[in-house]
């Protein structure tokens, strides 16, 4: 769910970026280079751009104690079926720990409240007895949902989407890129 948080906010926390021939096996670990691997410490989000099927945001696994004994080997295919190298972009995120744990307390809310949410009934009636389901606010009026839910809590990551280009200065009004909305005082 963090991937969907981070789309949503328009704002990945990007602290580090590698652009250059990467390996990562099938579960999401950089297995090279150095330089790549050096920005992504234990415990770290990270997100891999331009893969055919490694995109996503993956978290670094942190290191397993020396006392740990290793699990049973389990045969597994040969290391060229699960990994991929190619070249891509790695952004190191720093994402706060405070969006976090509302990360954490969406997935309860939607592990709680995800199957009534997205049942196929808004409202229902039987034997005089009615009901709906109630909107995340009166204004709204909809279903509320796990983004209704949290938009308040969200609203301080939130970044605003990149800004439509304006007309310069000698370009007509129509020749622009993005038109302002229809304004009565305009003159030609």
């Amino acid at each position: 769910m963090l991937e969907q948080v981070l789309a949503y906010l328009n704002n990945w926390f990007v602290r580090y970026t590698y652009t250059g021939n990467v390996t990562v096996s099938a579960d999401g670990a950089v297995l090279a280079p150095s330089e790549a691997a050096a920005i992504l410490q234990p415990g770290r989000w990270y997100r891999i751009l331009g893969s055919d099927f490694h995109d996503g945001v993956y978290q670094v696994p942190e290191k397993q104690s020396e006392k740990e004994e290793p699990e049973e080997e389990v045969e597994e295919p040969e290391e060229e079926e699960q990994s991929e190298t190619f070249s891509c972009t790695l952004w190191a995120l720093g994402v706060p720990a405070g969006l976090m744990n509302i990360v954490t307390e969406m997935e309860a809310w939607q592990a709680k409240y995800g199957d009534v949410v997205s049942g196929p009934y808004q409202s229902e009636s039987f034997g005089g007895y009615s009901y709906s389901k109630a909107g995340a606010s009166s204004s709204s009026g909809g279903t509320a949902t796990v983004w209704t839910q949290f938009a308040d809590a969200l609203a301080p990551y939130k970044r605003p989407p990149m800004a439509r280009a304006v007309s310069v200065s000698g370009q007509s009004h129509r020749d622009a890129p993005y038109r302002r909305p229809f304004n009565t005082d305009f003159k030609e």
